[in-house]
């Protein structure tokens, strides 16, 4: 009868791993005429993944992690279906705050990053894929 109860506690727990939501970003651009940012945030899990925020962060190519987020715009996300995704849309740059005086608007190069789930209130099966950082 142990077997069993074992058995039992390994199968419940691979099912509920196995619908577990896993967000990622998908896409992330920048128009630096335009002075907008547009992301697009996928749920590849199997799960619906609730509440969260996402954050999006301009910083200077040459900011280190300690000087980052230099200006920052926060989408609090209702939830997403497993395999759909949310859409920022549009983001312009004066919808993001500038904590560290970064003049956005003179930019032609950034650091973008984009972090979704930032306050791991989803539980993911994978929660080291969340990140998005790149330099246009």
């Amino acid at each position: 009868m142990k077997n069993y109860a074992v058995l039992l506690v390994v199968v419940s727990f691979l099912g509920l791993a196995g619908c577990a939501p896993n967000l990622v970003v998908q896409d992330a651009t920048i128009d630096f005429s335009a002075k907008t940012v547009n992301v697009k945030v996928g749920n590849i899990g199997n799960g619906h993944a609730g509440s969260h925020l996402t954050y999006i962060e301009i910083n200077s190519v040459s900011a280190t992690g300690a000087m980052k987020p230099q200006s920052q715009f926060s989408a609090n996300i209702s939830g997403i279906p497993a395999g759909d995704s949310w859409s920022s849309g549009i983001v312009h740059f004066s919808s993001f705050s500038s904590t560290r005086g970064l003049d956005l608007f003179t930019l032609t190069t950034a650091n973008l990053v984009v972090r979704a789930d930032a306050k791991n209130m989803v539980k993911e099966s994978n929660e080291g894929d969340n990140i998005y950082d790149a330099n246009h």
